[in-house]
């Protein structure tokens, strides 16, 4: 039995195709994400992702009565996509999302010209718009992880180094018991510290090991000791959890970044690991 969603993308997806062979200015069109993707396909809760190359891509990111097409519209935002692409993010009536991701006809020529495939067709890309017959020349050869932050000593020294900075920074914070930065640049950290998950798996498990991206299936991909560990490294909305919670973010970084030392032969900054925690410790409002 088909489900609601399934119904709804469907039809959205006939809608658009529909719409977009009558406007001119749209000269491309696919889908990505989730909704064509083979390795973790789209569940009832995914949206839909289309990406569509456009000779008004202002037009569309400034005025959203082109949405109408498609169903009646419970809000509109613009937006950038993690790689920094203009969106359009939309929910239609019944919670339904559709992100639109818009391009210029330029980049698409620009693509097709340096023979670049867009990183977010790598998971799995379906072309619903082709008026150039060019699609194929941007189509990736397979479906496979995108390359994601390369693991380079210098990339690596930059990223131990800021969670360190910010180790100190959120202590001080937590003892002023300014407990909204502490929840925002606790973020931040977790930011580096899901880097260094990444970055280790495929220390120990090759460079081609799948780490998704953003923390996506991290449950399925990531060691049974990290995951156990992250229970420790998220608190409540207070000063004394969130301390516990720093310490366990402390704890489970350094195994991670030690190890990724060791196994790439990687300098380490030990000196200010030691200064940071020290510090840290001589502080501790727990004790």
């Amino acid at each position: 039995m088909i489900s609601a969603a399934n119904m709804f993308y469907e039809k959205l997806e006939r809608d658009f195709v529909s719409w977009a062979l009558t406007v001119d200015d749209i000269r491309a069109a696919f889908i990505v994400g989730s909704r064509a993707r083979k390795d973790h396909p789209a569940d009832e809760w995914s949206d839909i992702d289309i990406v569509f190359f456009t000779s008004k891509q202002n037009y569309y990111l400034s005025d959203n009565e082109w949405l109408k097409n498609f169903g009646n519209v419970w809000t509109s935002l613009v937006s950038q996509t993690a790689g920094g692409d203009p969106e359009c993010l939309t929910l239609f009536d019944g919670g339904w999302q559709v992100d639109f991701v818009i391009h210029t006809i330029n980049s698409l020529k620009q693509n097709v010209e340096n023979k670049i495939i867009p990183n977010n067709f790598y998971r799995g890309v379906k072309v619903i718009v082709d008026k150039e017959d060019i699609a194929e020349n941007i189509m990736p050869k397979c479906f496979k992880a995108p390359k994601g932050v390369t693991l380079a000593e210098d990339v690596f020294m930059q990223y131990v180094n800021m969670f360190w900075f910010l180790a100190l920074y959120l202590a001080k914070q937590i003892l002023r018991k300014d407990l909204w930065l502490v929840k925002v640049r606790d973020g931040n950290m977790k930011e580096l510290l899901l880097q260094m998950i990444e970055w280790h798996e495929k220390a120990v498990n090759g460079t081609e090991y799948d780490t998704w991206h953003a923390g996506r299936f991290l449950c399925e991909w990531a060691s049974e000791e990290t995951l156990s560990e992250l229970q420790n490294s998220f608190g409540h909305f207070d000063s004394i959890d969130s301390w516990k919670a720093l310490i366990g973010t402390i704890t489970l970084f350094k195994r991670l970044s030690h190890d990724i030392s060791l196994k790439m032969n990687y300098k380490y900054p030990y000196d200010l690991e030691n200064n940071v925690f020290h510090w840290i410790n001589q502080n501790n409002p727990t004790i």
